[in-house]
């Protein structure tokens, strides 16, 4: 790591970026797929009913029924927990954390004692209950991935995707460095120009989502809290001590001046959860909020909890703190971006394409680094283990990897319903097609490879709209005419993803069969790509 400053720092940019590209290629797939995670969760789950959008009375209205209901059960409980309708537009963190599903209607719901309960909101009865789903885990699977791996403990998951987010974000910082000219870099790409045409695609795919990049990083050391003492530690939720509880009752105060005096606060049409709790030696209280994950930061405004007095209706002082300090309330507002639990759906669908650029910037840089390397080796009449090993997992992860995801979701159309261990098998399916394709590309002459794993992975995407028409009834003809974009957008990116790798794999066969290198590079600028690797 001798010579210039610029030099040091583009050794260092080369070296992190190699040894952790693979895992980070696998963490910008599974976290860009996690911004629709609901969506894939729903499409995973045919037997759910379409989406029915119905006009619910007043809030207090309903968390009146929702009281007289949960005031008729036998059970004692220590909390009534309350959850007002959605159009699923709002919803904070999903299903993961016992919410609603993004972009898909729920019921007014209540949850005591272990138990809960659909209501009509406007009769406050019981609904019928959902049809039983097929055995999945959705979305979630490939969110859980995202942050701690899988077959391991998530501990020892999140520790290593801790460490190759350190490194991804080292890695950022000092391409920064290296890459002085951005603004001359976004705007700069030269085809059929060899290791400069791959070097040019890495800039300009690095530069074009530079701002994502540099916030999913460093959000993502902050939120599985790997920051360096004292920037420190992600924010705490600091709540006063539990104590002992009594069993919860029906208040005996009208439930109107609490609602009003929420949404003043709040916001009109803004309430997503009541709660009541009866802590030993207080007053029982009642507790109003949005829905958790809707608000940007998340839970960090004042008055983002209000409590009140269920005897007397007045408020109670606020017992929810966030970290008043300003460096924990800027934490709050990394981590919440990071989610983007509070975003629409523009604005995921334009993290989810700065994702996708991240993986496109990752698997350039991959590539580029054996293309250098292979036309130096061939020069000199070598052809080294360590290329040749990087050059096929190249192969079996840039490509192995999304053939494996295409896996996922023909195994949740395919696997029988009833199987033992359905979810899991799902998942089994997902590893053992990605590492088939690993073995594959180690087994073929790498340009074969490449052609061939990139025109399975257009078929196994291409093939998922056409599983899901023959095997359900929510396939695109349906969804479409039902107005249900999220349901038909899975379907579409199915069909943008396999024509992504069609297209790779029709360009790099054609530019094979035509006599192509890999690392081509005319002899007079075979120098212009050094200043990198």
């Amino acid at each position: 790591m001798n010579g210039t400053f610029r030099q040091s720092m583009s050794w260092l940019h080369t070296w992190s970026g190699l040894v952790a590209g693979w895992l980070l290629f696998f963490v910008f797939v599974t976290g860009s797929a996690t911004y629709f995670k609901d969506d894939i969760t729903r499409w995973m789950k045919p037997e759910m009913p379409l989406p029915v959008h119905a006009q619910h009375p007043p809030a207090t209205m309903m968390a009146e029924l929702a009281l007289d209901y949960l005031g008729r059960q036998p059970e004692a409980a220590h909390t009534w927990e309350i959850l007002l309708p959605a159009d699923g537009r709002r919803v904070g963190c999903g299903p993961g954390c016992g919410r609603p599903l993004r972009d898909y209607p729920s019921e007014l719901t209540v949850s005591w004692a272990g138990n809960t309960e659909r209501l009509d909101s406007t009769t406050g009865r019981p609904l019928p209950p959902l049809p039983a789903t097929r055995d999945t885990e959705g979305g979630d699977l490939l969110d859980e991935m995202h942050y701690s791996l899988h077959y391991m403990s998530e501990e020892t998951g999140r520790i290593i995707v801790a460490i190759g987010t350190m490194v991804a974000f080292l890695a950022i910082l000092t391409g920064i460095v290296v890459h002085k000219k951005i603004f001359k870099d976004f705007f700069t790409f030269r085809p059929g120009k060899g290791q400069r045409s791959w070097l040019d695609a890495h800039n300009v795919f690095g530069v074009m989502a530079l701002p994502f990049f540099l916030m999913i990083t460093y959000s993502g050391m902050v939120e599985i809290g790997y920051m360096p003492a004292p920037l420190l530690q992600a924010p705490a939720i600091v709540r006063a001590p539990a104590g002992e509880h009594a069993p919860v009752l029906r208040p005996a105060i009208p439930m109107a001046a609490v609602i009003a005096r929420s949404e003043a606060v709040l916001g009109v049409g803004e309430i997503g959860e009541i709660e009541l709790s009866h802590p030993q030696g207080q007053e029982p209280r009642i507790t109003v909020s949005r829905r958790w994950g809707t608000e940007y930061p998340f839970a960090g405004r004042e008055g983002s909890f209000l409590s009140f007095s269920a005897v007397t209706g007045e408020p109670l002082d606020v017992e929810y703190t966030f970290g008043q300090p300003l460096p924990h309330k800027a934490l709050w507002w990394l981590v919440g971006a990071h989610f983007a639990w509070f975003a629409g759906a523009g604005l995921r669908w334009l993290f989810f394409c700065c994702g996708l650029l991240g993986c496109a910037m990752i698997a350039t840089g991959q590539v580029l680094w054996t293309v250098k390397r292979r036309e130096r080796h061939e020069r000199h009449g070598g052809n080294p283990i360590g290329l040749r090993l990087v050059e096929r997992m190249n192969v079996g992860v840039l490509v192995g990897l999304p053939v494996g995801v295409a896996a996922y979701f023909w195994a949740n159309r395919l696997l029988p319903p009833g199987l033992d261990g359905r979810a899991g098998w799902e998942a089994h399916c997902l590893f053992l097609t990605w590492g088939w394709v690993l073995l594959y590309a180690a087994l073929r002459p790498v340009r074969r490879a490449w052609v061939e794993t990139a025109g399975l992975a257009a078929a196994a995407f291409g093939a998922v709209p056409l599983l899901n028409l023959v095997t359900t009834d929510r396939h695109l003809g349906v969804t479409i005419a039902h107005g249900d974009w999220a349901l038909a957008g899975v379907d579409l990116s199915m069909m943008a993803l396999a024509a992504l790798f069609g297209a790779i794999a029709w360009k790099l066969r054609r530019r094979w069969a035509a006599g192509g290198e890999p690392g081509e590079a005319a002899p007079g600028r075979r120098d212009a790509v050094a200043e990198v690797g």
